[in-house]
């Protein structure tokens, strides 16, 4: 082989070594183009979620889990959307496997246990919540699932003491848990604790009316609950 042919041959593959350097750096750069798109997708699902856009929500999410449903991000939050849905049951399903996993993040498992309780599981509601809680101890929204499975269980007086935990370390509107708590505390047939609680929460929000119908509710029981509210 002469020298022109060499150096003809030797520039030939670098020739190819360059397109095919191109070509990988073409594709990466897809990739995370596509991935900056996916991610998009996700937050625009998230903000309607917190919007209380479901619908939305729920269109936008159910895209992202079929292009990714491996990420336990995008799954928890397209759980979320079927759960406020009214679709509890497919939200279980989805979310069961990431829960199990080896390191769920807080999310996760504040939203399966929420998905728990909807669907009536209370006892795996409470392993999740008690999880969650774990997880961080300050994260009130995990100890009102606890209260909650634990209601859902009659384990009335261990529920309470979360109800009471969630309450003082609660962020933005008391008055659903403040109605819970009082639920609870009729459910001991402790009814002016009950009703004292229901007037504060009427008083924070004067116009809800679940508040007012377990106000007068409990408010007419006697020492013996079971009439209204069972044993």
């Amino acid at each position: 082989m002469t020298t022109t042919s060499k150096l003809f041959s030797m520039g030939l593959c670098v020739s190819i070594l360059a397109l095919g350097a191109c070509s990988s750096s073409s594709v990466t750069g897809t990739d995370n183009r596509q991935s900056q798109i996916d991610n998009a997708m996700a937050r625009a699902g998230s903000n309607a979620l917190r919007k209380g856009n479901t619908s939305q929500a729920l269109s936008i999410l159910e895209k992202a889990y079929q292009k990714d449903n491996q990420d336990p991000e995008i799954a928890t939050k397209y759980a979320e959307a079927l759960r406020k849905s009214g679709q509890a049951e497919k939200a279980g399903y989805i979310l069961e496997s990431f829960a199990n996993a080896q390191n769920p993040s807080l999310e996760t498992l504040i939203e399966y246990a929420s998905v728990e309780i909807e669907n009536g599981n209370n006892k795996i509601a409470e392993k999740f919540a008690r999880k969650a809680v774990e997880r961080d101890s300050n994260a009130s929204e995990a100890h009102h699932l606890l209260a909650i499975s634990l209601d859902g269980l009659e384990r009335y007086e261990e529920a309470e003491a979360s109800y009471r935990t969630a309450l003082d370390m609660w962020e933005g509107d008391p008055v659903p848990i403040m109605n819970n708590l009082a639920l609870n505390l009729s459910y001991q047939k402790r009814i002016q604790d009950s009703v004292d609680i229901l007037k504060k929460a009427k008083s924070i929000a004067p116009n809800r009316i679940e508040i007012e119908r377990n106000l007068r509710i409990i408010s007419t029981l006697n020492e013996d609950p079971k009439e209204f509210l069972g044993d």
